[in-house]
């Protein structure tokens, strides 16, 4: 399935939003599940250009979940990116300059298939202000991947993720990665919430780590800005290769299957406690 048709299919479901838009202009959208409440989640997909098959999977999960208590999705960030991933260059509405920036990005290639950042070359999951560009892989040019942008928040995606933030008192926030089934928690000195944490990836069957090198991703800013609990859950095998097949998506389906409504309980411990440390 293209990643428009995807995009048709996520914007067909009930509680459609907009968040905000890509670089070319595309509209992000948001799928808002349950009432709407304090205390709700934030699970965002697609960060990554190469890593696509997140936002075909939170569209097969968001079907499932039924419960009440309030979860926003956003299945694919990072939308100009997961297109020239996946289906190429060709495929983006794009001037004659642009093209041949980004072709001159990837050394002329046109094989796109490995690319994890937006249209113009940065890397959305360094782009936050948490610790930006202090991190070990952190580059200062435009490439496929690691660089953090001219500063942080310069990227539009970024922004529609700070807006929704901005908008709700969120207890949780998730960020859908691939691969190497491990959810990741914590940022510099805050290792709070590790039982929570723990949670997830027991439910999922994946390793709990902490990431000591990670710095500027959305994990990290929400964490950093708000002491709460932000998690970023690395979904599939690592014995595959980028980008993850889409053969393997139900496989993933059923392995993530009850995942959101499991996170809707944990969030809920949170805001029940108010976030006792």
């Amino acid at each position: 399935m293209h990643i428009n048709k995807l995009l048709d299919k996520i914007c067909s479901l009930n509680n459609v939003s907009v968040v905000g838009r890509t670089t070319l202009g595309t509209p992000i959208p948001m799928v808002s599940l349950g009432n709407k409440k304090d205390g709700g989640v934030l699970i965002v997909g697609a960060v990554h250009a190469r890593e696509y098959i997140t936002a075909y999977l939170l569209y097969e999960l968001i079907q499932e979940y039924d419960g009440d208590y309030p979860v926003d999705v956003i299945p694919i960030l990072n939308i100009d990116g997961a297109i020239l991933s996946k289906e190429g260059l060709n495929e983006l509405p794009l001037k004659v300059r642009e093209r041949t920036t980004v072709l001159r990005l990837n050394d002329g290639s046109t094989d796109f298939s490995l690319w994890k950042a937006n249209i113009r070359g940065v890397d959305i999951n360094v782009n936050f202000p948490a610790d930006w560009g202090k991190g070990k892989y952190n580059i200062t040019h435009p490439a496929p991947a690691n660089y953090i942008g001219p500063c942080p928040f310069s990227e539009w995606e970024t922004v529609a993720v700070m807006d929704a933030i901005n908008a709700r008192d969120y207890a949780l926030v998730i960020a859908y990665h691939s691969k190497g089934e491990e959810v990741y928690y914590g940022f510099g000195d805050n290792k709070y919430y590790k039982k929570e944490a723990q949670m997830l990836a027991n439910h999922l069957g994946y390793k709990l780590k902490r990431t000591p090198h990670s710095t500027g991703g959305l994990k990290d800013y929400f964490t950093l800005t708000t002491g709460r609990l932000g998690l970023t859950v690395e979904v599939g095998k690592d014995s595959f290769l980028h980008p993850y097949p889409l053969t393997e998506l139900q496989s993933l389906k059923k392995q993530h299957s009850g995942v959101i409504a499991q996170a809707t309980e944990i969030a809920d411990i949170l805001w029940t406690q108010k976030y006792v440390l």
